[in-house]
């Protein structure tokens, strides 16, 4: 199903030309997409991370303390005092 020759680069297909399409587009100095950034969006950060903290640092910290055990945990099973105590069972 290829087509029967060369129809043209993209956007030049050799057909009618289009007419009364209109386009927009801001100045790159209207859009001001890092306006204050450093100024306002540290703020912010701190502000909104320090007012969660209640909520974050509970599930840190027992995901923390679950990788702790559990590191410490698997150090103790692979030790000779580990098989000692399993094979005893």
């Amino acid at each position: 199903m290829g087509g029967l020759g060369y129809s043209g680069w993209w956007g030049d297909m050799g057909g009618p030309k289009h007419r009364g399409i209109v386009t927009y587009q801001l100045s790159p100095y209207e859009m001001k997409t890092n306006a204050h950034l450093i100024s306002k969006g540290t703020h912010n950060f701190f502000r909104r991370t320090s007012s969660n903290l209640g909520y974050i640092l509970p599930g840190v910290f027992l995901f923390w303390a679950v990788t702790h055990y559990g590191k410490k945990r698997h150090e103790w099973l692979n030790s000779k005092a580990g098989h000692a105590a399993q094979h005893e069972h």
